[in-house]
């Protein structure tokens, strides 16, 4: 059993109910010692609570503009006959704010790639087509596909086929692949494990980029994350929108539906900070790519995504999976 289902079942057994009794992550990391021992770090138990604390299924929250942890009362939505309400992408869950903020902000990201002529790909999803909050160590949330553009197409967007052939006979890349690992925020207490976590979940892409929605304003953060982004070479920007912001905004699918004027309103609430640039890598893992495609069905998708793009010789955004 690994960590994060080992805390699931003992941390029920540890937090409080009421948030006015919350327990701190130095004391709740003692507590879950005296049960697990001694094998896991401090930073890899700071990184697995907060993470938990995002995911509404988890049963640990964490207090809102304060310290400490809790445990979360399970809500359900109430349906006819007190069947309660599954399916989270019919209608957004708004009594989880996190769960909801996270929605918005891979459908805000979504759409800066594409003003930017950039096609994002989902990868980090489940069977429903849900983003998981914790995210994965071998894949990232997006793949953003960049391509060489015709600039003189007046239709719909089409490969450069100059180029393209060019890229395939210098046996470069027909396209550049990004991966990107998307956080609502970080702190100077879990930063390294999110950071680490992005540039494990990125290695086999030509580049690796984190991207936060809320502004870094803790100089000390943004200085650690310079250093680690320099040092690997990761890319790290922030959106520069307040938590309270992207719950007053419309529901994920509402943002993906707006037109381009209606977004430019979402837009213009946007602080966009860049901390470092990515540096790319010579080449794809293709072998590492190759074992993904068969362990993960979404990159199977992707691979074939990308397949179909290049034989109809222009790029195609298939977003919208997340509704």
């Amino acid at each position: 059993m690994n960590l994060r289902e080992q805390l699931r079942q003992l941390l029920p057994e540890i937090l409080p109910d009421d948030p006015a009794d919350s327990i701190k992550g130095t004391e709740l990391i003692r507590l879950v010692r005296l049960r697990l021992g001694d094998g896991y770090s401090d930073a890899t138990l700071r990184y697995h609570f907060s993470i938990l604390s995002y995911d509404p299924t988890s049963p640990i929250a964490k207090v809102d503009q304060g310290q400490g942890y809790y445990q979360r009362q399970k809500k359900t939505a109430g349906g006819p006959n007190g069947v309660a309400r599954q399916n989270l992408f019919e209608s957004e869950n708004e009594s989880d704010q996190c769960w909801s903020r996270y929605l918005r902000l891979v459908a805000i990201y979504e759409r800066l790639c594409l003003q930017r002529s950039r096609y994002p790909f989902l990868l980090n999803r489940n069977s429903s087509g849900a983003p998981s909050m914790e995210g994965e160590w071998d894949i990232p949330d997006l793949v953003v596909a960049d391509w060489d553009l015709d600039a003189g197409s007046d239709e719909a967007p089409r490969f450069d086929a100059a180029m393209l052939d060019l890229r395939r006979h210098l046996g470069g890349p027909e396209v550049g692949i990004t991966g990107v690992q998307l956080k609502l925020n970080v702190s100077i207490e879990n930063f390294s494990a999110d950071f680490f976590q992005a540039l494990s979940a990125t290695r086999w892409t030509l580049q690796s980029e984190i991207v936060i929605a809320e502004g870094l304003n803790d100089e000390a953060l943004v200085d650690a994350l310079r250093s680690l982004g320099h040092q690997f070479g990761v890319g790290i920007s922030s959106l520069g929108i307040q938590l309270t912001q992207l719950d007053e905004l419309p529901s994920a699918k509402e943002l993906r539906a707006m037109s381009a004027a209606e977004f430019e309103a979402v837009h213009n609430l946007l602080r966009i900070q860049k901390i470092t640039l990515p540096t790319p890598r010579h080449s794809i893992d293709w072998p590492a790519l190759n074992a993904l495609r068969k362990k993960h069905d979404s990159v199977a998708d992707l691979v074939r995504w990308l397949s179909d793009c290049l034989a109809k010789r222009q790029p195609e955004w298939v977003g919208g999976t997340v509704r």
